[in-house]
């Protein structure tokens, strides 16, 4: 359907990171910034509609399937969870001394993931902030937000982090990546969705059995109902969409 996905491994991500970060702090000019998006059946939906979405997910320099529904499209597909791949990242931060920065998110759910992380984790160095609020075209929603946008990428850039992890919202979060990559004194980037709910204790995550045989999104509709309609996009509207494209 027109979307860029990579089928890999943890391992073989991790260590793509690793020589992408290398290869950053070797350069002068920052050439070498890469950012990371999750494509799932609902964001490649979306991105059907949205011209800007699946220009951002196409231009990342990995793309990583995210969701057991994406199989419907290709068995051979190598599933990988965005917050499980976050989890991961930060655990290399962490034997690396990297510095990490967390932006986005409701709920002040940044600051409390910074101090969870910042717990767990005694070698990684981690600020936080909620940034500005943006429409769907991830632009700064009003005056205030213009100079909130303002404030925190100088506060990044200040911190110059090798990580930049973004929680803005589905399509907020990755066309904002690919606006303001060349801005940014970073590492790499990667759009994370609602990872930081999960660690903050504000989401609980699925039974492991449930999560191992596909049955997430299930357990998603019964503890968050609302869910109900983006549930049905990736549940029944994606697995049709594919195959109407298979045919057409």
């Amino acid at each position: 359907m027109g979307i860029n996905v990579a089928s890999t491994t943890n391992s073989e991500l991790l260590t793509r990171v690793e020589d992408f970060i290398s290869c950053s702090s070797e350069s002068d000019s920052g050439s070498r910034k890469f950012y990371i998006v999750t494509p799932n059946p609902e964001l490649i939906l979306m991105a059907q509609k949205v011209p800007n979405l699946k220009s951002a997910l196409n231009a990342a320099d990995i793309s990583i399937p995210d969701g057991i529904g994406l199989k419907v499209a290709d068995p051979s597909l190598k599933i990988i969870k965005g917050r499980e791949l976050f989890a991961d990242l930060v655990k290399l931060a962490n034997k690396k001394s990297w510095k990490v920065f967390l932006l986005g998110g409701l709920d002040q759910e940044a600051e409390i993931s910074k101090r969870k992380l910042g717990n767990s984790y005694r070698n990684l160095r981690i600020e936080s902030s909620d940034g500005p609020k943006l429409d769907n075209n991830a632009e700064p929603f009003s005056e205030n937000d213009k100079e909130v946008e303002k404030n925190v990428i100088a506060q990044i850039n200040e911190f110059n982090p090798q990580l930049l992890f973004v929680a803005f919202g589905n399509p907020k979060q990755e066309i904002w990546i690919k606006k303001n990559l060349s801005k940014l004194n970073i590492g790499g980037a990667m759009a994370v969705g609602g990872t930081f709910r999960y660690v903050a204790g504000l989401s609980k995550l699925p039974p492991k059995w449930m999560a191992k045989i596909g049955l997430e999104w299930l357990y998603r509709l019964i503890t968050e109902p609302k869910r109900i309609g983006r549930i049905f996009k990736a549940v029944v509207v994606f697995p049709l969409k594919v195959i109407l494209y298979r045919f057409s």
